[in-house]
């Protein structure tokens, strides 16, 4: 192994220094000779090796000072080690870059050489940093490190070269480093790095301001193909590092004489464009920006032709010098990295991979611990890793004897790191699932792979839509997406804990393998045997079990329930109880809706899911009951008065509008809205009904308002509903408020609609418009106008189920009703409910695949009982 060691340095202006402003006087003076010499055009690699000398040579200046000062052993007897690292240590220090520099103790806790290393630091805060304006990057590593470092830290210790401090510490702290080193982890690490770092810089060299350093063909190239060579040769016992990288390339890459040339052409042009960049900015500057092109191409020594003589300007001819070498470099690097990223490299537990795909190490893999199966499944998922045909055939032969986990608590390790992992489970989960390695490590899943859901609105295995669930959070994984997702985005990206949230989708239909008893809590106790299995915490046990019983409360929520209605929210937020569960949760249910099938999740869906969400949020942020008394009313009502006072309302009616509404409308209506709502209670009174449309940007509904005299008795929104389904619309809320004021009751309906999946034509609007206003001021009825449409007018009818409850609400009967007719059922039932004189306060409408799951906010019916409403109900609306 060769010691990559400093070059030997001596100056004796440096030696007679004992002082800060001494050496940082030095440093200023030895830099500005290195800017003359760029000036002068001197040669790029050598510039960069005297600056690296120059730091050298200070370093072990401040050594020996330290080493005074601290009251210590000599430079020479001090168990401490001081190592260049990154470009500082393969020696290529532009004028102004930055140097990184890393000490390494024998030991830690060593008092002597904690107070060198104390005085080090300081000198080189002083010095460096105040003094001459060199940032440094500074690091403190003992050899028991060398197994946990990072992989930034390990590209930058690839280049490592002692500077000052025990040749033998640096040795032992070599061999630690290469003893722990993963070959291959380094290797496509490093190589999707790259590709990410190039594809940002436009993922070609041809671009008009280049960035020397991290550009396609700039330095960077050059770096990683090294790296990787070297990550390469690491496997074997000797090792070729430091400035000798064109040896590297050429034994390990496999680059021609001619391409180690053109490598070594291209490197020394651009050390020298990235020196005159330094040079003339006065920073660590590495894009070249065109207001920069024509002062650097004078000092690469490009100069214009003389008078009459026909030539591109010099500025024209450095950069088609510069495309060629970028060109050069990167096509040259790129064939490095891809032999280094297909040749054959060691993995581990009998494993090995050759182009990108996992194979076998050795015949006898499979009577080896059957855990090699679950490690192959997180190398695939961490490095995008094909399996090859022979480690298929040797997976699935085994994992058909179904083998005993020999190390459960490994095998639990793995699996939550392949849970855990940012770049999602899906795909590796899937082939989990095909090659049958889920079923055999988590058999919980394994059950209900292939179990039918008996479920009209699903496409796929009870099994296959866990895995699809699995797949929507994956798709939230990444940082562009549609803009309807980017809260989910936020949300998971924030995430302190995925694997739990992973683990819940895998288990949130186990329970369907029993009937005996609600899948939800049959799945919950899966899933605390699952979680004490994975050796998880108490914490996260509960978390699980916690969405696996639950995971079907927000969408019935979000779909069934007012959300208007404090109490809707404060009994949500009880069961919720924690932040968290609510985002994790938030995000199962959207992942569940969305995995059903195709056109199940919906922008109304998502609206309503999102409205429970935020306010279940700010209700747990509040750490209290968020029931609105009287004092918060009167409150909202007259801050309200006083904001809507600057859009040039009538106090006195918008006074007489706050009194006259229901708490929920004031608590959950906006500012703007309410004063829309003002403008068309005066125009109702003046005998014209108003029907009002708006659009949310890229939904796929509209909101549609009408604002009229309530009828003496009830059925407005029954009449609505009629021309609605006359008109072919699918409905899926209502909310009716009702004005009261000077013996006036005024009504203001809200719903949510849609034309064939789409917000309402123009031409939709102009007939609900015009049929609702003939229907509300009598010129028509909706009998007729169902009647023109060939449509019947009667109310009631068959449904599939009704249920009433009295415990849902403080305030309200709920009454739910499923129908197969769900284009009709809102008027239906609407109808109905009239009939009975009950008043509706709301309606929600949950829409699958041609059957409506519908409830129906109602006052009237509580004095009767839940049995009587039902049979009175059931009278108007038996069950088919």
């Amino acid at each position: 192994m060769d010691l990559i060691v400093a070059q030997p340095t001596a100056d004796a202006r440096l030696e007679a220094v004992a002082d800060l402003e001494g050496m940082a006087s030095y440093i200023r003076q030895r830099r500005e000779e290195l800017d003359a010499r760029v000036r002068s055009g001197a040669p790029g690699l050598a510039v960069a090796r005297a600056h690296s000398d120059i730091v050298d040579a200070v370093v072990r200046r401040m050594f020996a000072l330290a080493c005074t000062r601290a009251g210590g052993p000599g430079p020479e007897s001090v168990p401490l080690c001081i190592v260049a690292t990154g470009g500082y240590g393969r020696r290529e220090l532009c004028p102004h870059s930055d140097i990184d520099i890393t000490f390494i103790p024998h030991r830690d806790g060593d008092p002597a050489v904690d107070r060198i290393v104390k005085e080090m630091f300081t000198l080189v805060m002083r010095v460096f940093i105040d003094a001459a304006g060199i940032e440094v990057g500074y690091a403190y590593r003992l050899l028991e490190d060398c197994d946990a470092l990072d992989h930034q830290t390990i590209s930058g210790l690839m280049d490592a070269r002692l500077v000052a401090g025990s040749d033998r510490l640096f040795i032992q702290f070599e061999h630690e480093f290469w003893l722990h080193f993963n070959s291959a982890e380094f290797i496509f690490t490093k190589l999707e790095e790259r590709r990410r770092q190039q594809a940002e810089a436009g993922g070609t060299a041809r671009v008009v301001e280049p960035n020397l350093k991290s550009g396609v063909g700039g330095l960077r190239d050059l770096q990683a193909a090294v790296w990787v060579a070297q990550a390469r040769k690491a496997l074997t016992a000797a090792r070729v590092r430091g400035e000798r990288w064109m040896e590297v390339l050429r034994k390990v890459g496999g680059i021609s004489a001619e391409e180690a040339d053109a490598l070594a052409d291209a490197r020394e042009f651009l050390f020298r464009m990235r020196n005159a960049m330094h040079t003339l900015t006065g920073a660590e500057r590495d894009s070249l920006v065109v207001t920069r092109q024509e002062e650097i191409a004078p000092l690469l020594g490009y100069e214009a032709a003389a008078d009459g003589v026909a030539a591109p300007p010099p500025v024209v001819t450095m950069m088609r010098d510069y495309y060629r070498h970028a060109a050069a470099l990167h096509r040259i690097c790129s064939d490095v990295m891809r032999g280094a990223e297909h040749s054959r490299l060691f993995m581990g537990i009998g494993l090995d991979c050759k182009r990108r795909q996992l194979t076998p190490a050795n015949p006898v893999l499979a009577s080896d611990d059957p855990i090699w199966m679950l490690w192959a499944c997180e190398l695939a998922q961490r490095f995008d890793l094909d399996f090859s045909d022979a480690l298929e055939r040797a997976v699935v032969e085994l994992v058909q004897t179904r083998p005993v986990i020999q190390d459960e608590t490994r095998a639990a390790e793995i699996l939550t790191r392949i849970l855990a992992s940012p770049r999602g489970a899906y795909p590796v989960l899937q082939r989990m699932a095909d090659l049958g390695v889920l079923d055999w490590v988590l058999p919980e899943v394994g059950a209900i792979l292939d179990l039918i859901p008996y479920d009209p609105s699903h496409d796929f295995t009870v099994g296959q839509h866990t895995l699809h669930v699995v797949r929507a959070l994956d798709a939230l994984r990444t940082a562009e997406g549609p803009e309807e997702t980017r809260d989910f985005r936020n949300l998971i990206a924030e995430m302190p804990h995925p694997a739990e949230l992973y683990l819940a989708a895998l288990l949130h239909d186990a329970g369907k393998v029993s009937d005996e008893r609600p899948h939800s809590e049959t799945g919950a106790e899966i899933a605390v045997d699952v979680c004490r299995r994975l050796r998880w915490s108490e914490r996260a046990t509960a978390n699980v079990s916690f969405l696996v019983r639950h995971h079907l409360l927000m969408a019935e929520t979000s779909r069934l329930r007012d959300l208007t209605l404090e109490e809707t929210i404060r009994d949500f937020a009880a069961v919720v109880d924690d932040p968290d569960r609510l985002h994790m949760l938030y995000l199962l249910t959207y992942a569940d809706t969305s995995a059903v099938g195709q056109g199940v999740w919906t922008q109304v869906k998502a609206r309503f899911l999102r409205d429970l969400h935020r306010r279940a949020d700010r209700a747990l942020a509040a750490a209290h009951d968020e029931e609105h008394g009287e004092p918060d009313l009167n409150r909202t009502r007259r801050r309200l008065l006083k904001d809507l006072a600057v859009e040039n309302l009538p106090l006195d009616e918008v006074a007489e509008h706050l009194e006259g509404m229901p708490a929920p409308y004031i608590l959950n209506t906006s500012q703007e809205e309410i004063a829309l709502h003002i403008g068309f209670a005066r125009r109702v009174r003046a005998g014209q009904p108003v029907v009002a449309f708006h659009d949310e940007r890229n939904a796929t509904f509209t909101e549609v308002t009408v604002c009229a005299l309530d009828d003496p008795e009830p059925g407005l929104l029954s009449k609505i509903a009629g021309v609605l389904y006359a008109a072919d619309l699918v409905v899926h809320s209502a909310q009716v408020f009702t004005r009261v004021a000077r013996g006036e009751r005024v009504a203001i309906d809200t719903l949510f609609v849609d034309y064939r999946g789409r917000q309402l034509t123009s031409g939709k609007r102009r007939e609900l418009s015009t049929v609702l206003g003939e229907v509300l001021t009598g010129k028509t009825t909706v009998a007729d106008y169902l009647s023109k449409r060939r449509k019947p007018a009667q109310i009631g009818g068959p449904v599939e189920r009704v249920s009433v409850s009295n415990q849902v609400s403080e305030q309200f009967t709920v009454i739910e009703v499923t129908s197969a007719d769900p284009q009709s059922t809102l008027y239906r039932v609407s109808g109905a409910l009239s009939a009975l004189g009950w008043d509706i306060h709301s309606a929600r409408l949950s829409h699958f695949r041609g059957r409506l799951v519908a409830s129906f906010y109602v006052k009237g019916a509580r004095e009767l009982g839940e049995p009587i409403a039902r049979r009175k109900l059931l009278e108007l609306m038996p069950l088919s």
